[in-house]
């Protein structure tokens, strides 16, 4: 159990009790006797939280919880009381205070109290630090969140491509989030107009008056470029040629293979200076953490309620095969949002041969998209036998060619 709580409390013997109990339990303590001494770590920017007692000689407890709520509202304070100051504990929560122990506390409780507030803590920061990256301008960050080496490469692709003024082609899985990084290298490129995103099926030349007139100094997203006929695809080549917006096209396939199956040649031509493959989330296995806190803090914010309990979830999303990808995970996450979906226990829980295998399947993933993929250089980079490399992916059910960026 991480985290980092300050610890105010005047009675050495019982200060130093206490340390010990989070030190033991893998918490960063900072011990202070008094307000004084408390008041110079209580901040905004304190990634921990406040666990104080109430009766101290000047300052008191009530003292540090009105000082933590004026410099951060959402910085968790648990207050200490004896056995006979239970209505001073009831005064300290309807002043603000996150929860109340009495002294002499088990370990257990305590334990269990800090936990909860440490992750909302942690939740807390999250979301400014969010926040933050999106005021800045990286909405890339915000809309593709996570450490993969995957989503890393997408963000810095939606960034370069953002400032040049050229027409991109997306292609990736159903789901994957296509449309978001249209929205995404619309809102980098700080374009002056509107986006618009229309499917291709319903462009006709009748149209095209309003379209232009619509998405002007914009960006015109269309979608389901495969499902385009003969007639479309000119109407989408004219539009290609337009300068007075951003095109923005969008595909399950590459061009390449778009062009295979009968994409007009001067079509492919045309949109083929800027193409990017948007991962799945069989190629962000590192990722789902953080894109599945992120839908539920959405989903409460929308539904106006409180962030739950997201841990004992964690090996199912990480486990978990999804093959509708963000939208699939999005409604997974709303149900945790709404209370519906029940957490993992340990009976349910995937075991530890179904997490391994899953681990090793996100690890191949990964090799092959970082070797457009190329199965001999992503077995070389494991260090793996090329017969051993084919055998595990006829087990996961992988082939390299899906993950080709150029779809030869």
């Amino acid at each position: 159990m991480n985290g980092h709580v300050l610890l105010v409390e005047d009675d050495r013997s019982l200060r130093q009790s206490l340390a010990q109990t989070l030190d033991l339990a893998g918490m960063r303590v900072t011990q202070t006797g008094t307000y004084i001494e408390a008041k110079d770590h209580i901040s905004r920017e304190f990634d921990g939280v406040v666990l104080t007692d109430i009766r101290m000689p000047g300052k008191d407890g009530f003292d540090v919880l009105q000082l933590a709520r004026q410099r951060d509202e959402q910085l968790p304070v648990i207050v200490l009381t004896g056995q006979g100051d239970i209505p001073m504990a009831v005064r300290a929560i309807n002043e603000g205070a996150h929860d109340f122990l009495t002294k002499p506390c088990p370990p257990e409780d305590l334990l269990r109290v800090l936990s909860k507030a440490l992750e909302l803590r942690a939740l807390t920061l999250k979301t400014r630090a969010l926040e933050r990256q999106l005021e800045r301008g990286d909405i890339a960050a915000v809309n593709f969140p996570g450490p993969s080496l995957a989503a890393n490469s997408l963000r810095t692709a939606l960034r370069q491509y953002a400032v040049l003024p050229v027409n991109v082609h997306l292609h990736g899985p159903q789901g994957c989030g296509k449309r978001i990084a249209a929205h995404t290298l619309h809102e980098l490129s700080e374009a002056e107009g509107p986006f618009l995103s229309i499917n291709c099926r319903d462009l006709t030349l009748e149209s095209m008056p309003k379209l232009l007139g619509e998405v002007q100094n914009g960006t015109l997203c269309l979608r389901w470029l495969a499902e385009a006929n003969t007639g479309q695809q000119q109407i989408i080549l004219r539009l290609s040629e337009n300068t007075d917006f951003r095109l923005i096209t969008t595909s399950n396939q590459p061009l390449r293979e778009l062009r295979r199956n009968g994409l007009n040649p001067d079509l492919f031509y045309a949109l083929d200076v800027a193409t990017l493959p948007v991962p799945g989330l069989a190629q962000r296995k590192e990722d789902l953490p953080a894109i599945f806190e992120s839908f539920v803090r959405q989903a409460c914010r929308s539904l106006n309620r409180p962030m739950p309990e997201i841990n004992g979830h964690h090996a199912t999303i990480s486990a978990r095969e999804w093959q509708g990808n963000l939208p699939e995970l999005r409604n997974f996450a709303q149900r945790v949002a709404l209370g519906v979906q029940e957490m993992q226990t340990r009976a349910n829980c995937p075991g530890l041969s179904e997490q391994i295998e899953a681990f090793e399947r996100g690890v191949i993933v990964e090799a092959l998209s970082r070797h457009d993929g190329r199965a001999a250089f992503a077995a070389k980079d494991l260090n793996l036998p090329r017969k051993t490399f084919y055998d595990k992916l006829k087990r996961h059910n992988l082939k390299p060619e899906d993950f080709r960026h150029n779809g030869s």
